[in-house]
Formats: C-alpha cells, sequence, structure tokens
C-alpha cells in the first residue's frame, strides 16, 4: 500500500469522528513509516481530539509576528511582575486562539512531541502554531490564577509558584521561536537575537534574590 493511500484511511476515522481509532492508525503506521507527511497525520489526529482545527482559529501570519515582540524591554529588576507584563502583551495578539483546559492541552503537548524533530518548514509552521495554542491556554490559565491571588494581600512565599510559571513560559516561548526559525530561514537573525533575549532575562531574574523573610503586600 502506497503511503497516500495509507494516510487516506486514517484520515478518513477522522472524517467520521473516530479520533481515538485515528490516533492508534497513525501511531502504528509512523513507526513503520517515520515520515514527516505521517507525523503530521498523527499530530493532527491529537490536535482533532482537542478540538483544534488550525486553519479555523488562526493565520500563519501571526506566527511571523512572533519575534517582533519586544521581550527585551521586561523589567527584569522586577522579575515576576516584568515577565508578566510581556506575557500580556503576547497574549493581546492572541485573541482567536482557543484556550484549552488541561487535558485538551495534553493532546496538544503530545502532537508537539510528535514534530520536535521534524524540520520540514511546513511541518515546523504547523508546530508553531500549536504551540501558540498551547503557550495561550497555560499564559491565559496562569493570569488568571494570579489575578485571584492577588486580590487581596499577597506574600513573596506565593508569589513563588507564579515566578518559576513565568520562567516557565519563556522556555515554551524559546521553542517557539525555534519552530519560527525553522519555518522562516530568513529571520533566523531576528529569532537567534530572540532566543538570546530570554535567556538574559532568565539569567537576569534568577539572579534576583528572594527575600529570606517573608514579606507581604
Amino acid at each position: 500500500m502506497t503511503r497516500e493511500k495509507a494516510l487516506s484511511r486514517g484520515f478518513s476515522l477522522l472524517d467520521d469522528g473516530r479520533t481515538d481509532e485515528a490516533i492508534s492508525y497513525f501511531a502504528e503506521l509512523s513507526a513503520k513509516d517515520p515520515h514527516y507527511h505521517v507525523k503530521l497525520a498523527l499530530a493532527s489526529a491529537y490536535a482533532a481530539r482537542a478540538g483544534v482545527k488550525i486553519e479555523k482559529i488562526y493565520s500563519f501570519v501571526a506566527v511571523k509576528e512572533i519575534p517582533q515582540i519586544e521581550i527585551a524591554h521586561s523589567k527584569t529588576s522586577e522579575p515576576t511582575t516584568g515577565i508578566l507584563n510581556v506575557l500580556r502583551q503576547m497574549s493581546a495578539h492572541w485573541e482567536k486562539v482557543p484556550e484549552l483546559s488541561s487535558a485538551p492541552r495534553e493532546d496538544i503537548s503530545r502532537a508537539l512531541q510528535v514534530l520536535h524533530d521534524v524540520t520540514e518548514p511546513g511541518a515546523a509552521l504547523y508546530s508553531a502554531t500549536l504551540r501558540i495554542v498551547y503557550i495561550k491556554s497555560l499564559v491565559s490559565e496562569g493570569l488568571r490564577n494570579y489575578l485571584i491571588t492577588t486580590q487581596g494581600q499577597v506574600c513573596t512565599e506565593e508569589l513563588r509558584p507564579f515566578f518559576a510559571w513565568s520562567l516557565n513560559i519563556l522556555d515554551v516561548v524559546k521553542l517557539l521561536v525555534k519552530d519560527v526559525q525553522k519555518s522562516f530561514p530568513e529571520r533566523q537573525k531576528d529569532c537567534e537575537q530572540l532566543q538570546d533575549d530570554i535567556e538574559r532575562i532568565k539569567s537576569e531574574a534568577l539572579a534576583k534574590p528572594w527575600p529570606r523573610e517573608t514579606v507581604c503586600f
């Protein structure tokens, strides 16, 4: 059976709404034939189970704009507040991207893992778009929790999880930039600069000592 016919069989399962069967089918097919077309099919099956249809939610132009975000302007003297401000700027660009709960987000994570070693530009672009959905959900969830926590008095120990969360988001953004770099080689210089900025911000933020005693605001 040709690859095209094998893929067609799996997509028929997706069209019928049999996503679990499609995922199992494409996973077995990928083990036998690790071509990027097969990996894309498996990733799209995971995305389908998460309820994400890329072509309906976001223009790829938005991915191209990611390196333009001025993350270097983050106030590293106030690490948590500065990084959160940067994330709010990003979130403003993503109003059309759905917010996923933890279970669908796991499927997006699985899709990204399938594509992590694929270098073909189209597949990298698909990966970047999925990563935007993943990041958007993490950012929105974290900001909601942060706002709830800070409605009253907040102490330094309560801010520690949000600080770690914000640094984790930056790690994911760095992976997004790598996807963008694979998709648009002509943006390599911009992407490398942004990755350097992210690492610099993380280093400066981590160098900021937390108070030895609990401080409340």
